[in-house]
């Protein structure tokens, strides 16, 4: 089987295809989230799988096409769980990639500077996100005690799944349990309300 031919096999339940079709051509990220995606699959022993249809190396600061990054988290997703499970993939990548931020050298010194305060973290969050992507836009309220809602538009990433994971694991690393339930107004425009 072809290259191509494999990819869409293995994301034939999702939304890829559509996505790849509506992002910005000038809508790009950094290779952080491609390396982050490499390290989930090597520590599930799936990378060799991955590497089989993408051979490439990012530096952690470079800009990469949006799109390029969307196929590989649906692929790395994929593959992690099962094409039918492409969704629990997702979410996993994103909770997984928030975690093992927490722990990397940065991730600490943010944790630390930021006093394990949820706020803080969330509103830094949104911050960062306008460093490491060049579309869309997030920003965050906070509502009763212990609530925040992200407001994330013209978002390409998965909100339901990855996103979702990610906010999961983000709390996960400083030690708290939240939840995480999240309101799509379109595929790619929604809310995640988290309450910690």
């Amino acid at each position: 089987m072809d290259r191509v031919a494999r990819i869409r096999e293995l994301t034939e339940h999702s939304d890829l295809q559509e996505r790849l079709r509506s992002v910005p051509p000038a809508a790009r990220i950094r290779g952080l989230y491609f390396k982050s995606i490499i390290a989930v699959l090597e520590e599930a022993n799936k990378l060799e799988a991955y590497r089989e249809l993408f051979t490439e190396n990012y530096s952690s600061v470079g800009w990469y096409p949006m799109i390029d990054y969307l196929e590989r988290l649906a692929v790395g997703a994929a593959l992690l769980k099962s094409p039918k499970e492409i969704d629990a993939g997702l979410y996993e990548i994103g909770r997984s990639n928030a975690a093992a931020f927490a722990t990397s050298l940065i991730g600490k010194m943010m944790i630390r500077l930021l006093s394990k305060d949820p706020q803080k973290l969330l509103r830094q969050a949104c911050a960062s996100r306008r460093q490491s992507v060049e579309y869309g836009r997030w920003s965050v309220e906070f509502g009763p005690e212990r609530t925040a809602i992200i407001t994330m538009h013209e978002e390409y990433i998965w909100i339901a799944s990855n996103l979702t994971g990610a906010a999961k694991g983000t709390f996960e690393s400083i030690g708290l349990d939240a939840t995480v339930d999240y309101s799509l107004a379109g595929p790619y425009e929604g809310t995640h309300t988290i309450r910690w």
